[in-house]
């Protein structure tokens, strides 16, 4: 099995966050595979087998299930809940054993796991979805039978063109971009990889400019390929359940004060209307992917009252 234990990149990261987030080797994630259509999936996981509650991260598109249990994951687990990372086809340590790879992937892949976890070990399930893994959690649960909460860092509806406009790298194109993509797929190119962050905001991933360089460098992370058809499905996803319609569950999210790459108001745009209890809590001073101490915290802080609440 492929271990976090070989990337320099996490470790670099870590060792930048203030000290009370650093994970420290004694109490570093149990590292497991899970196989899911021939994949094998990694997973870094925080055991408990009192715990009440299981939280599933999912990353986004700059990111990897270890960097979310560095900033949120470790930090909830010593609060008492069970907590597994997944790292999803074409990020982290995850074998992708499949040659096609679209959007849909993601959805069904995490959905499969949550199904597997719940029937091996039962526990009341939370979502929590780091950039483009907030919708993405949101579209899983609207696929689950049961689902007590969902945190997000933002939720992006990605079909929305005013959501498009603020999040891509070349927003003045993007009139060419959806058919060009279309085209491109349709003609068998879809299989042809490209790096995300030539699309994407990716140097607003982060505030710190030394973590970005780190993020900006990880094959694992920010510096990862991903295939045409995948961009397509990504951009072309329709929710399962729209969100004037969906009551599964109450929401939060937690808006990085400081992001430039997601702000408050693309979050805004594609929960609007949304039936179920929506709160917004704000984390001072916090870039999109949060190293700042004070925002930290209150991401720990929201999300445990939160929990709490439900």
């Amino acid at each position: 099995m492929k271990s976090y234990n070989s990337n320099a990149a996490w470790k670099q990261l870590n060792g930048l966050l203030p000290i009370d987030f650093q994970i420290k080797e004694d109490n570093l994630p149990v590292e497991e595979t899970w196989d899911w259509n021939g994949n094998k999936m990694h997973l870094d996981r925080y055991p408990n087998p009192a715990a009440e509650y299981r939280i599933f991260l999912h990353h986004g598109v700059g990111t990897n299930g270890r960097q979310l249990n560095m900033i949120f994951g470790h930090k909830m687990a010593a609060l008492g809940y069970e907590v597994v990372a997944m790292d999803n086809l074409g990020y982290g340590l995850t074998e992708v054993n499949q040659k096609d790879i679209k959007y849909e992937d993601w959805v069904q892949s995490f959905t499969d796991f949550i199904h597997a976890e719940n029937k091996r070990d039962y526990k009341k399930t939370i979502l929590y979805g780091l950039s483009a893994g907030g919708m993405l959690v949101y579209s899983v649960a609207c696929l689950l039978k049961e689902v007590h909460g969902i945190i997000g860092m933002c939720f992006l509806k990605n079909d929305d063109k005013r959501v498009q406009y603020e999040t891509v790298k070349f927003p003045k194109t993007n009139w060419l971009a959806l058919p060009l993509l279309r085209s491109l797929c349709s003609l068998s190119f879809g299989k042809v990889r490209i790096p995300i962050k030539g699309l994407s905001k990716m140097n607003d991933l982060v505030n710190n400019k030394e973590a970005l360089e780190i993020f900006l460098a990880d094959e694992l992370s920010a510096n990862s390929s991903v295939q045409l058809q995948f961009i397509y499905s990504f951009v072309t996803y329709q929710l399962p359940i729209p969100v004037a319609q969906f009551d599964k569950c109450p929401l939060l999210l937690t808006q990085p004060e400081k992001d430039t790459w997601t702000p408050l108001a693309v979050s805004q745009i594609s929960m609007e209307g949304i039936k179920a209890p929506f709160t917004i809590k704000i984390l001072e001073d916090a870039g999109h992917y949060p190293m700042e101490e004070k925002g930290l915290k209150q991401l720990i802080q929201y999300a445990d009252e939160f929990i709490k609440s439900l």
